[in-house]
């Protein structure tokens, strides 16, 4: 790991334990409820030394998955499409390890996106009902699969 992806992953790190969040392999944040299990995803991007930061909720009752992937989730969302436009491009630039940032600037702009727009948000995400009403308020940038709609109509 390099020395900015090292201040990446300790920010998340840092930030997980305050929600009760546990890292698997320090690229996957989970906690597990009786109806949800919630997922923060560090993913490094193709082309360069970019990464994103994923959030996304797993309906327990639609699948027997203990560590759901992201991409597979119910409810899922980047961390930075609920930010205004000046903190979205900070919170990028800080998760781009081309754009020269001291360790100190990139944790520090890196734990206050998770902590608002991803560890605090999925911590809100403790039963269906919740993640859905979650999904509400922050749409249109949130992708919700037709799985979680359609059950919600069924209620």
């Amino acid at each position: 790991m390099s020395g900015g992806e090292e201040a990446i992953v300790q920010a998340l790190v840092e930030t997980a334990s305050h929600y009760g969040f546990r890292g698997v392999r320090a690229k996957n944040f989970y906690r597990e409820g009786p109806e949800t299990i919630c997922v923060l995803n560090l993913q490094k991007s193709s082309w360069g030394p970019q990464f994103y930061i994923n959030a996304a909720v797993w309906f327990a009752r639609l699948g027997p998955e203990r560590r759901p992937k992201e991409y597979n989730c119910h409810i899922r969302w980047r961390v930075n499409s609920q930010m205004e436009d000046e903190q979205s491009k900070a919170f990028e630039q800080a998760l781009n390890l081309e754009h020269p940032l001291p360790d100190d600037q990139r944790l520090s702009l890196i734990k206050d996106g998770v902590d608002a727009y991803g560890f605090r948000l999925l911590s809100r995400c403790d039963s269906e009902e919740a993640a859905l009403r979650v999904a509400d308020e922050c749409e249109p940038q949130v992708m919700v699969a037709l799985a979680a709609r359609r059950q919600e109509k069924a209620n």
